[in-house]
């Protein structure tokens, strides 16, 4: 699992991520996401502002989700052997400048991991 801050990015862009890659804890071994014989399915959301205020604590982690990249919606894609996601500025452009969490869910045959927890930085862009 990856927690921790990623790069600023602007409401008023387009945002590919990186091509993550996702590795096997016991073997050490990339997992080739493209491979046939698994059932993948990769959500990517970005929830309310990370402020420090009580809502980070109280309010429950589907409330206030902002956008969501998913396989099903087409945001995400498997280019092979790793994944990455893609936020037009239709889904960033009603974020207010700020600190936001992010998350990555992964589902591989059932096995559900959250993969990411962390933050992003969004500033007004032009």
């Amino acid at each position: 699992m990856y927690t921790g801050q990623f790069d600023a990015i602007s409401n008023k862009a387009t945002w590919l991520s990186d091509t993550v890659e996702v590795v096997d804890d016991r073997t050490e071994a990339t997992i080739d996401l493209t491979n046939p014989a698994l059932t993948v399915d990769i959500v990517v959301t970005i929830r309310g502002r990370a402020d420090g205020s009580w809502r980070d604590y109280y309010v429950p982690s589907s409330y206030g989700i902002l956008a969501t990249a998913s396989i099903a919606n087409g945001k995400v894609t498997i280019p092979g052997p790793g994944f990455q996601w893609q936020f037009e500025v239709s889904d960033l452009s009603s974020l207010c400048q700020g600190t936001y969490r992010l998350g990555v869910k992964i589902t591989i045959d059932g096995f559900v991991t959250d993969l990411i927890i962390g933050t992003i930085a969004v500033l007004e862009g032009n």
